[in-house]
């Protein structure tokens, strides 16, 4: 169940108000952020830790130009690889003005099956060319339009956590559109207030709460079926996600954040 819980990270994290305005200023994260997630399952009545989730941002080059490359790695326990073994990867390299994508690529090895994209995006031709092949299938390549501001998983990630989320009204749903090898997604997240959360560890945060709808026909309902509680401080990193699938419950706690840009002002002293 990393897989899932993975996914609803980079899909339940992504912002609501992306949009044609790209220029930002990125005062949330900086080179050497690292951040990691404890992924648990509930089988049946156990609840059961299962892999580790990363996320992390490096400033270098890409191709002479300045980037940032931003990596996301999933992967299950060694004691849950025998269940269902995870290893996952995701690098993108981003413009660090637009956060415009310049290459994502994504590799995954879930249970057996394995799959390998690349997406490499032109925008002055308005083009995104894409790579896939899996173990099932032979490599398939695919010319997609880019509109202005199109955002791979990673970057809407930290796109969105320059976004002033404190602002944004309670109860309004926000629409998100999330590009995913060579599809869309349509989702929206809700704002549902502040709370205070505790982690596994025993710290309370100060957090911001939203509720999001899914992708009906998946592994969802197509209800409200993930809850996602953000740092309420500069950083708005996700302390907690909780999402309810067809088959349980799957959650993921924040385990470390190193090399933060912002001081942690969301704990509760």
């Amino acid at each position: 169940m990393i897989k899932k819980i993975y996914l609803l990270l980079l899909l339940v994290i992504a912002g609501p108000t992306i949009n044609a305005q790209c220029l930002l200023t990125n005062d949330v994260f900086g080179d050497g952020e690292l951040v990691t997630y404890t992924v648990s399952y509930n089988w049946g009545p156990v609840w059961v830790d299962a892999g580790l989730v990363t996320f992390s941002a490096k400033s270098e080059l890409y191709h002479g130009k300045p980037s940032w490359h931003l990596i996301s790695t999933g992967k299950t326990f060694s004691s849950y690889d025998v269940l269902f073994k995870v290893r996952d990867r995701y690098d993108t390299w981003i413009d660090p003005l637009t956060f415009s994508t310049f290459e994502f690529k994504r590799y995954i090895f879930e249970g057996g099956y394995m799959l390998q994209n690349t997406l490499v995006f032109d925008y002055q031709k308005g083009k995104i060319l894409s790579n896939t092949k899996s173990n099932n299938n032979r490599l398939r390549t695919d010319t997609l339009r880019a509109k202005p501001c199109t955002f791979d998983m990673l970057s809407a990630i930290y796109y969105t956590r320059t976004l002033d989320l404190a602002s944004l009204k309670h109860d309004i749903r926000y629409p998100v559109n999330i590009m995913i090898d060579d599809s869309v997604y349509h989702i929206y997240i809700r704002p549902a207030g502040r709370e205070i959360v505790e982690n596994t560890d025993g710290k309370r945060y100060h957090c911001l709460k939203f509720h999001a709808k899914m992708v009906g026909g998946t592994i969802f309902k197509g209800d409200e079926d993930v809850t996602v509680w953000v740092t309420d401080d500069r950083n708005k990193i996700p302390v907690y996600v909780e999402a309810h699938i067809q088959i349980g419950t799957i959650k993921a706690y924040l385990k470390e954040a190193k090399g933060v840009k912002n001081p942690m002002s969301s704990l509760v002293r």
